[in-house]
């Protein structure tokens, strides 16, 4: 298990979440809805590396946030 305090600026988890919501504004609109409905599970995934893992998912569903503004260019 990785600690928070190893990882603060959890960048490979941020690269990762800028990837995927790039990939996530070029599908179709009924798989973007799908894609993003599921995205929490992907996220879930990411934090339960940690054993901070409930703070890892809140800043990382922020930052996933802020990642799909980006992508749709807000």
């Amino acid at each position: 298990m990785k600690h928070l305090s190893d990882h603060p600026d959890l960048t490979a988890e941020k690269q990762q979440i800028d990837a995927d919501m790039k990939h996530a504004v070029t599908l179709d609109f009924g798989s973007y809805v799908g894609y993003l409905a599921h995205y929490g599970q992907t996220l879930a995934r990411m934090a339960e590396e940690y054993h901070q893992h409930e703070i890892v998912r809140r800043l990382l569903t922020e930052y996933a946030d802020e990642s799909l503004d980006r992508a749709n260019g807000n």
